[in-house]
Formats: C-alpha cells, sequence, structure tokens
C-alpha cells in the first residue's frame, strides 16, 4: 500500500523510526516543498497514484482540534475533528481532497501528535465533553497498522483521565480493526465506536475503489460488536437515482437484522452532494460513475449541488421507515440538511442530541 516514505527535516529521528520500521522502508528527508515539486512532473493519474502510496511524515504546526465546519442553516450534530493525517490510499471518486492534490498528492501524517492534548484539555474545561472524529481527511484505519492511531487515542484518553468524558470515533471504509481490538484491550475504558461508511455493492465496486467490500465491512462491524465495541453507521453518499432506491432499502433491512442494535450507537443518512469544481475531476478520472447522472442543484446553504428536495424527501423517508420497521427506536439523524427535511421524515432532532450526549454505552 505504502511504497515511498519521506520524512520532514524538521521531525525528530525518534518521532518517525517507528513507523519506518513498520513500513520497511528507509526514509528520505524531503520537505514539503519539494514533493510538490516532485509530484507536477507526473501526469494527473500518475500523480494520484504516486500520492496514494507515498507517506510525509511532519509536523502539525496549526490546530489538530476543530468543529465540524457544516453548512448555513443545516441541522449541525456538534461534531468536532481531529486531523493527524491527511490523505487516504484509497480511490473513492468523490472524494473531496481530490480537489486538493496540487498542493497535498501525498499522504501526510502528523507525528507531533502529543501536542493535541492542551487543545482537548481546554475544551473539556469549557464543555465538560468531547464527542470528536478522526476521519474528515482520512480514513481513520486504512493505515492504522502502521501509524497505530487507535492505541495512541485510546492511551491517551486514559493516561489522562478523560475515558468518561470523550467519546471518540474512526470512520472507516476499512476492514483493518486488528490494531483497535489490540488497543480496546488494553484501554477498555475509553468510550471508542468505529463509524463504517456503508453503500449498495454495485456502488462499492464502481466508484470505492481499493476499500473494503460491503461484506468485509460487515464481518469487521460484527467483530467489533463481539468485543464489546460500539459501532456507528453512515449511509453517505446516498446515490439518489430512482433505480438505486430498493437496493438501499434492501441493505437497511440486511445490516439491521445482521447486527447487534444494542452496540449501535447512531446512524447517519447523507445524500451525495459535491462542489462545482470537483465535477470536471469525476468525469475525467471516472467517466464511468453514475454520481453526475442525476438532476442536481446549488444549495444556497453552501452551493454545493445536491439533489432536488422531493428527491431527498422519498429517498430518506423510504430509508428511515425501513431501517425504524428493522430497528425500532434507531439512533438517526440526517447529515447536511435543513430542519424543515427533518420535520418532513419525522426525525427527532432532540431525541438526536440524546444519542449523542446522554446515552451511556
Amino acid at each position: 500500500m505504502i511504497q515511498r516514505l519521506f520524512i520532514d527535516p524538521e521531525v525528530n529521528p525518534e518521532e518517525s523510526e517507528r513507523i519506518a520500521t513498520r513500513l520497511g522502508l528507509e526514509g528520505q528527508k524531503a520537505t514539503k516543498e519539494e514533493l510538490v515539486e516532485q509530484a507536477k512532473s507526473l501526469s494527473l493519474e500518475e500523480r494520484f497514484r504516486w500520492g496514494k502510496s507515498t507517506l510525509f511524515l511532519t509536523r502539525q504546526k496549526g490546530r489538530f482540534l476543530k468543529k465540524c465546519p457544516g453548512s448555513t442553516g443545516v441541522v449541525c450534530c456538534n461534531y468536532f475533528t481531529i486531523n493527524t493525517i491527511s490523505g487516504c490510499p484509497f480511490d473513492c471518486s468523490y472524494c473531496i481532497l481530490q480537489n486538493y492534490i496540487e498542493n497535498n498528492p501525498f499522504i501526510t501524517a502528523f507525528v507531533n501528535r502529543e501536542d493535541m492534548a492542551e487543545e482537548i484539555e481546554a475544551h473539556l474545561a469549557r464543555y465538560g465533553f468531547l464527542r470528536v472524529g478522526t476521519g474528515e481527511l482520512a480514513d481513520s484505519l486504512a493505515l492504522d497498522g502502521i501509524l497505530e492511531e487507535t492505541t495512541f487515542f485510546l492511551e491517551m484518553i486514559t493516561k489522562r483521565g478523560w475515558h468518561d468524558r470523550i467519546t471518540i470515533e474512526f470512520k472507516t471504509k476499512s476492514e483493518e480493526i486488528g490494531t483497535l481490538l489490540k488497543a480496546h484491550e488494553t484501554y477498555p475504558e475509553v468510550d471508542v465506536v468505529v463509524g463504517f461508511s456503508v453503500n449498495i455493492p454495485r456502488f462499492i465496486t464502481t466508484d470505492e475503489h481499493k476499500t473494503a467490500s460491503l461484506e468485509q465491512r460487515i464481518k469487521a462491524m460484527k467483530t467489533l460488536q463481539q468485543a464489546g465495541i460500539s459501532i456507528a453507521i453512515h449511509f453517505d453518499p446516498i446515490v439518489m437515482i430512482e433505480d438505486f432506491l430498493p437496493h438501499y432499502v434492501t441493505l437497511a433491512t440486511d445490516l439491521f437484522s445482521i447486527l447487534d442494535q444494542r452496540l449501535i450507537r447512531w446512524i447517519s443518512l447523507g445524500g451525495y452532494r459535491h462542489t462545482v469544481s470537483l465535477a470536471p475531476t469525476i468525469e475525467r478520472r471516472f467517466p464511468s460513475s453514475v454520481l453526475l447522472a442525476g438532476e442536481m442543484f446549488p444549495s444556497d446553504a453552501d452551493h454545493k449541488f445536491r439533489y432536488l428536495h422531493p428527491l431527498r424527501r422519498h429517498f430518506y423517508r423510504e430509508m428511515v421507515q425501513t431501517i425504524e420497521r428493522v430497528f425500532p427506536g434507531a439512533p438517526l439523524y440526517l447529515c447536511m440538511e435543513k430542519s424543515f427535511l427533518w420535520e418532513e421524515i419525522g426525525l427527532s432532532q432532540e431525541k438526536c442530541n440524546e444519542c449523542f450526549y446522554f446515552a451511556p454505552r
């Protein structure tokens, strides 16, 4: 998966040696600017292939902990993100990171993770609780065997006595759960949720390249639940083409019949949306993708292109009704949608807030 390792000259050897050893690679010294210039000599598709197999270790000079940006006017679930990795070995057609390949044409891991502790401490002192995830700019588990992100977080939370004040979610399309399972055995008190993005098999095959299959993801979910680890399910992106709806209904029915509902912490539904600038990239790199086949219009909330409101309402309503038939009282929420749409399909924002903040494991 990772074929090249570059290390920022500002990184101390002790911060990079363990990663280099796990990879079995000799790290080469290089600055970000030098690597960006190196990537510019490649064709666009070569740049993607090179970047997704190249790991760059550096130090984060900005903030680690950030509020989920959301969009104006949409319902926000008060989610926070910690970004210790940027970039991903997977190659999903809809990934927004494709827009940043000019400036970040490789996977970046920040090795000064300990520096985030003061940011978390300040947040907890002010708010008392933190619901946070690590999968905004990278897949949380794809490189966990190399970077041991899950081990780091569970150890930090335990040693600082935060286990009753932090819920941490690792979002993934991977089946790489071995490192997390070992960390959970050592630090079982941490409130861990593994959030799996799921989709219908035909879409995973055509548009979520190099990710785990649906069957592999379900197997990983069941293994985690057997170990006492909670999961979350993210139906995102839901591709709202009418022929796909029966397949999403089947997917939802099967998932919640197979899984232990007691260890499902929340379920999100998010219709496909994209920026104006991403559309040409999808057309060029993934010409057979169905993502641009539907009729979409820019939203006044964030100017992203979305399916028309009646179509979103129809899909969400069918999905919600299906899930609630199989999983009564399911902890459901909509991602990046306005409150009137919640009301139209019968979802309660109050119940959603209880799910996030007040429901114990």
